[in-house]
């Protein structure tokens, strides 16, 4: 089985992210792998928390606050110092960061983490496209990629997007974000957009599942949503 799950915080509108209640949804869907999805600055501090949640995934990640600009600055390097150890305590495999958030890039050198950024949305004004990326990688060898395929969705409804990255990038796709994606990380159970998962079949990265459930959902949304990509999985 592929090692697949999801981003912790998808079920933020009806519960505590990070109660240990959260994770344990997750497991009893069968989810092998997890994303912990530290949302903003402050969640830094809960994270010590969470450690004794994570035993019996085989795959963590963690993906770093959206709400803080990254430079070669005391408040950024105190932030990374907590990423730091939470990845080694954890055994964390990846650590994804948004890259129209960072103005200094240097910052990320003096820690053994391993790297990701993730091709942006249509929300942003960079990171979305093939030249954009190429250019990065260019200049920053270390880093990894993960291909979030809702985004690829939201720029190119035909997935030529999507097949484009994976052609010239497939070596450093270290994880896969999917979710659907006709207003914001919709469920895929409901948008039927197999399309997207289908990309997933053509490579050989941990899937991290992005749907964001309302409380109509409830847990029983979880399962189904699971069970609907793991169906479509080829």
């Amino acid at each position: 089985m592929k090692q697949i799950g999801f981003c912790h915080g998808v079920l933020f509108k009806t519960r505590d992210a990070y109660s240990k209640e959260n994770i344990d949804i997750f497991k009893k869907c069968g989810c092998n792998a997890i994303e912990i999805n530290c949302h903003s600055y402050l969640e830094a501090e809960k994270l010590e928390g969470m450690l004794s949640y994570l035993e019996g995934f085989d795959y963590v990640s963690i993906h770093l606050p959206n709400d803080i600009k990254y430079k070669n600055d005391e408040r950024t390097k105190s932030l990374l110092a907590k990423i730091d150890d939470f990845y080694m305590k954890s055994g964390a495999k990846l650590a994804v960061v948004h890259p129209d958030l960072v103005e200094d890039w240097s910052v990320f050198d003096d820690y053994s983490i391993n790297w990701a950024i993730e091709n942006m949305d249509d929300r942003k004004n960079s990171f979305r496209y093939y030249d954009d990326l190429r250019k990065f990688f260019t200049e920053h060898r270390q880093w990894n990629l993960v291909l979030d395929l809702g985004h690829c969705n939201a720029n190119d409804k035909t997935m030529a997007l999507a097949d484009k990255l994976i052609s010239e990038f497939e070596n450093i796709i270290k994880e896969i974000h999917l979710s659907g994606y006709e207003t914001l990380h919709d469920p895929l159970h409901k948008t039927k957009q197999v399309e997207i998962i289908k990309y997933c079949g053509e490579l050989d990265a941990p899937i991290i599942i992005e749907s964001i459930f309302e409380e109509s959902d409830g847990i029983a949304g979880v399962k189904k949503e699971f069970d609907y990509i793991l169906s479509n999985l080829k």
